[in-house]
């Protein structure tokens, strides 16, 4: 791999988001699929009820135990809702439990993330007086255990900003990866050998199409000890806006969380957790739709930008596409500003997601639009490109 000397300018994505129209967004990482009706006719009888009032910092009684009987259904653990100190609470989205991870254990420290990196992992340490390290990911996006415990023990007993975790992220955003068995294990043997908590942020676990399933690191051996899971609500119920999500383990490792939660933020919106605690657990074959519906998404547009020249890779997950831009670009920040000057439709260069150049012809693009939505896109990069 290629050393990076400069600090690189990086793709500002919200910004790409502004200058394209939305029926040219293939940019910014949320669904834009309509809200479930049911989730939004229990939101308003709520709403209008008057129950709006402060809730407990660690979240709705009710939507917690809705999220305990997802936590069994779709990963295997069992949580304990009445447990004190809390192994489960309800946070202000991912993002927010993120930023109480950092807040809580990550204050002159450093964690380890794999790259290409989710930008607001490294933005968060950041902003909450941490540091973040990148282990870069081979062009086939897997590691060896022997480079990965390496790196690790590099960084892990220096004076300044220790290595205190490593962030999984499976499915990954921005590549759509799911790591397999034989690589969750890897990061959980480092982990116990050199005593570093593993936080894993499994937000796309509902969109795992192909043959690796999701498995969540903290349901490995002598993993519940070490692990922060992290999930959000937001792109599997398209309410990004209503900013819920919800971060579990043992009960030490939770209630430093919860502390910064109740400082940070008071308490998750009160009326959309009673709203979504009533149907989040009401359909039992609503994930296996979306997944299903997610995968003809990603089909569809696999064979739209195959013909264009794009190489996909092939994650087994289908929030986003990972892409080689065609092979007569190089440079994909500046592809995709002829993308968004000649058609109005734009992505998100690979540079985004990386410190070093090896990703620079990389694209990540969003398929988490409405099919007319997706099909103009697609229509425009064709108009782009021919």
């Amino acid at each position: 791999m290629k050393e990076q000397t400069a600090k690189k300018i990086k793709p500002d994505i919200r910004a790409i988001t502004r200058l394209v129209p939305p029926e040219g967004n293939l940019v910014q990482g949320q669904s834009e699929l309509p809200i479930d009706p049911q989730l939004a006719k229990e939101a308003a009888e709520i709403i209008a009820a008057s129950q709006n009032h402060y809730g407990g910092s660690e979240g709705d009684q009710n939507l917690r135990r809705a999220v305990a009987e997802k936590i069994k259904k779709y990963n295997g653990i069992e949580i304990d809702v009445d447990a004190k100190p809390l192994e489960l609470m309800i946070t202000n989205g991912g993002t927010g439990a993120l930023i109480e991870i950092a807040q809580s254990y990550l204050r002159n420290k450093s964690a380890l993330v794999f790259e290409p990196y989710y930008p607001y992992h490294r933005r968060i340490l950041e902003e909450f007086g941490g540091k973040t390290e990148t282990f870069e990911l081979d062009e086939n996006l897997t590691f060896e255990k022997d480079a990965l415990r390496a790196r690790c023990k590099e960084i892990k007993d220096r004076r300044e900003f220790p290595l205190k975790a490593i962030i999984v992220c499976t499915p990954a955003n921005p590549s759509g990866k799911v790591m397999t068995q034989t690589e969750l294990e890897a990061v959980a043997e480092v982990c116990q050998e050199l005593d570093l908590l593993c936080i894993s942020d499994e937000v796309y676990e509902h969109y795992v199409t192909g043959e690796n399933p999701h498995l969540s690191v903290a349901s490995l051996p002598n993993m519940w000890e070490r692990t922060i899971t992290v999930n959000s609500f937001s792109k599997s119920w398209n309410i990004s806006g209503w900013r819920l999500g919800y971060a579990y383990g043992t009960g030490e490792l939770v209630a430093p969380i919860n502390n910064a939660a109740n400082v940070i933020y008071v308490c998750p919106s009160t009326p959309l957790q009673a709203a979504l605690s009533r149907v989040l657990m009401a359909d039992a074959n609503y994930y296996d739709r979306l997944r299903d519906k997610f995968d003809q998404k990603r089909r569809f547009a696999s064979d739209a930008l195959t013909d264009l020249g794009f190489q996909i890779y092939n994650s087994g997950s289908a929030f986003y596409l990972w892409t080689r831009i065609p092979e007569e670009f190089s440079d994909a920040l500046k592809f995709n500003e002829m993308l968004m000057e000649k058609a109005g439709v734009a992505g998100v260069p690979g540079s985004a997601f990386a410190d070093s150049d090896d990703w620079d012809s990389y694209m990540r693009i969003c398929i988490a639009r409405e099919d007319l939505i997706l099909e103009g896109a697609l229509e425009k990069l064709r108009t782009a490109l021919r």
